[in-house]
């Protein structure tokens, strides 16, 4: 706080009855200051002046202080007369304050006066306390305030705390409770030489309310109406306040307080100061001292709660860790239940099982036994019997040895002829026999060998040839497929109102263009059942099918040579002629896939022809003049061919008049297992007939 600087006079011999002599002169000068209000006194500027006033000059300052002094309020600056420095000689003006006219005194309260606003800066702001930062509407938690580096001297709620410094008194107290006299015109100031005498500070003089001189319980009394219209303006006492924390709300009535209590006790050191300097100076040095106490304890308050915050953060992190790991437990422990869930019922199943295998091993091991016991006995009836076949073949051998021993004897004695021819004959005729078997057995096995490898050609021959015809009717079915999806896209933009309108330019060159790529495809594929195409699928068809009359014919070969001593064929004749009946079936529906008979050679030409209808129909219509008739004639067309095109489709891969039998893949494989059934029982019927004639011989 800086008390107004007045010229200090140095006074060599003044007692204390001059000054209250100088202070009473200066009061009654002060109270005779109202009578220069009359009007009677005011000079008219708007009248000429009288002729006495002519030859005399008038300072302008003495003029204006007469012409405003009824404006009590403080002159401006630009209006004051510029102030001459001088020492006077004579001074009719009231004397100092006793304060500042002591050297010492002056020296101590230099630092009221250099530093006016220092008790107000002691008191820091205690906005730092804030535990939530609250910016545009929105609360931010867990977040400690740093101090406020930068503090300003005036509230937020409309308590006006003057920036401007004052030129005055020096004082905090808001303009708009100073209370300024209206006594007339300021004292005047008297010096020796002409025309020097100068108006005085008339702010000073005026200013009762904070007034320089405070020496009366007036000052007390509206310095404490003041206090109490400030703290009710400022809401104190209003509790309705509500922020994002409770802190929120303590300090917002903290900070009112605060700038009022500094406002206040700021006035009151000043109006000590005034009466005694030294108490000023020690009030403001104790308030120094305890704005420093309390800086710390709100230093410390600020790490202390920084350590709680922290020590809250690390007990959120903590208990989120333990909620984290309770969750983490409670899985565990669910997944430890279905695991032992599981193990119980494994253990159960395992046993079960253990008991089930020992069982199995107990039959198995009786099992065991018993076919051991079945072999030994196997093994002995076995040894029993070879042994009686040894023997009596022995016996047989005996008797054939000692027949023909005697035959020979008898045919030597009695000299039978025919008897020797018969049995050189019999000889020669086993032997014979004996070559022949063998060479039909040579035989047998040559043609089953050649049936083997003319039966897999022709299946791998049906194979491939199965493999055309159905790539060719997947790529006739795709093309199918494109023409209907075309069909049906023109279709639906025909049926669309705005199709035909003038902006949309002539849609019906885009439908000639696909209608006739259409044609073309279609026209491609009708190529393949009646050209070139068709020829090769026949010559191969015809390769298959002599292929199959040199394998039968080989059949019918071993058959022939197989018959039974009635002249029967063989059983697998029969089998054969089925297979046959079956492979004649399969060329039939493959001639019919090829050469389109199963409706395609029918159903194409006129699906082809009905294409090039439309195109002729839509290249004589003019765009966008299109009559009804033509429409619905099109539209018409367009929904046969869509028939047309669902029925090529189902009829794609299959034969109408087999559509109850099965398919031709069906067929086919069946074909192929009977033929490997017929390989296997020719080649038993082979040995079966060798080993027959082998007995017979």
């Amino acid at each position: 706080m800086s008390l107004p600087k007045t010229p200090s006079t140095p006074l060599n011999s003044a007692s204390t009855s001059e000054s209250k002599k100088l202070v009473s002169v200066a009061k009654e000068g002060t109270r005779g200051l109202p009578e220069l209000k009359e009007k009677k006194n005011m000079v008219d500027r708007s009248k000429p002046l009288p002729t006495s006033l002519l030859n005399e000059f008038i300072p302008k300052e003495v003029l204006l202080s007469l012409t405003y002094a009824a404006n009590a309020g403080p002159c401006p600056e630009n209006l004051l007369p510029p102030k001459k420095i001088k020492t006077p000689k004579a001074r009719s003006s009231r004397p100092m304050w006793p304060t500042w006219q002591k050297p010492i005194s002056t020296k101590k309260c230099k630092k009221l006066a250099r530093h006016g606003d220092m008790f107000f800066l002691l008191l820091r702001d205690i906005s730092f306390l804030y535990d939530v930062k609250y910016t545009k509407g929105q609360t931010r938690e867990k977040a400690v305030c740093p101090p406020h580096l930068a503090r300003s001297l005036q509230s937020h709620d409309g308590v006006i705390v003057p920036h401007k410094p004052k030129t005055l008194t020096d004082t905090l107290i808001p303009e708009e409770f100073h209370i300024v006299s209206s006594t007339g015109v300021s004292g005047l100031e008297c010096y020796d030489d002409k025309y020097t005498t100068l108006l005085t500070d008339s702010e000073n003089r005026l200013l009762l309310f904070p007034s320089m001189k405070p020496n009366k319980r007036v000052e007390v009394a509206q310095l404490n109406d003041v206090m109490d219209t400030m703290l009710e303006r400022a809401g104190v006492e209003n509790q309705e306040y509500t922020g994002p924390t409770k802190m929120h709300k303590l300090l917002h009535i903290l900070k009112k307080e605060q700038t009022i209590y500094n406002t206040i006790f700021h006035e009151l050191i000043r109006q000590v100061s005034v009466d005694c300097a030294d108490r000023g100076e020690l009030l403001s040095k104790i308030r120094e001292r305890y704005v420093q106490m309390l800086d710390q304890i709100a230093r410390q308050m600020i790490d202390f709660y920084k350590d709680l915050v922290t020590q809250r953060v690390m007990d959120q992190r903590i208990l989120e860790e333990l909620y984290n790991f309770k969750h983490v437990i409670e899985e565990l422990t669910r997944e430890l239940c279905l695991v032992r869930a599981h193990d119980v019922k494994l253990t159960k199943e395992t046993e079960k099982a253990h008991k089930d295998l020992a069982q199995a091993l107990l039959d198995a091991e009786k099992n065991a036994k018993m076919v051991e016991e079945y072999h030994d006995l196997y093994t002995l009836q076995r040894e029993r019997m070879e042994n009686d076949m040894k023997q009596l073949m022995a016996e047989r051998d005996i008797w054939s040895s000692a027949t023909y021993e005697l035959a020979l004897k008898v045919i030597e004695r009695n000299r039978v002829i025919l008897a020797r021819r018969l049995y050189l004959n019999e000889k020669g005729w086993n032997k014979y026999t004996k070559h022949l078997i063998i060479l039909l057995s040579n035989k047998d096995t040559e043609d089953l060998a050649l049936l083997q490898k003319l039966t897999q050609k022709w299946r791998n021959l049906v194979n491939k040839f199965k493999q055309e015809v159905e790539e060719m009717e997947e790529s006739t079915r795709e093309t199918l497929k494109i023409v209907e999806k075309g069909l049906t896209k023109w279709q639906e933009s025909f049926n669309e109102k705005d199709i035909l309108s003038p902006n949309n330019g002539n849609v019906f060159d885009s439908v000639i263009l696909d209608f006739k790529q259409w044609q073309k495809m279609l026209n491609e594929k009708k190529e393949e059942f009646t050209g070139d195409v068709l020829l090769s699928k026949y010559d191969t068809l015809k390769i298959i099918k002599h292929l199959q009359e040199n394998w039968t014919d080989i059949g019918l070969g071993i058959f022939n040579r197989h018959k039974s001593l009635e002249g029967e064929m063989p059983s697998e004749r029969q089998y054969m002629e089925e297979i046959i009946k079956n492979i004649q079936k399969l060329y039939k529906e493959y001639e019919i896939r090829i050469n389109g008979d199963n409706g395609y050679s029918k159903i194409l030409p006129i699906l082809i022809s009905s294409l090039d209808f439309c195109s002729f129909k839509l290249e004589n219509l003019e765009f966008p003049d299109t009559p009804l008739e033509e429409w619905r004639e099109i539209d018409e067309k367009i929904n046969e061919m869509k028939l047309q095109l669902d029925l090529l489709l189902n009829l794609t891969g299959i034969v109408p008049q087999h559509i109850d039998v099965d398919s031709i893949s069906v067929l086919q494989a069946y074909i192929f297992n009977m033929i490997q059934q017929w390989l296997l029982k020719i080649g038993n019927e082979i040995n079966n007939g060798n080993i027959e004639l082998q007995r017979h011989v």
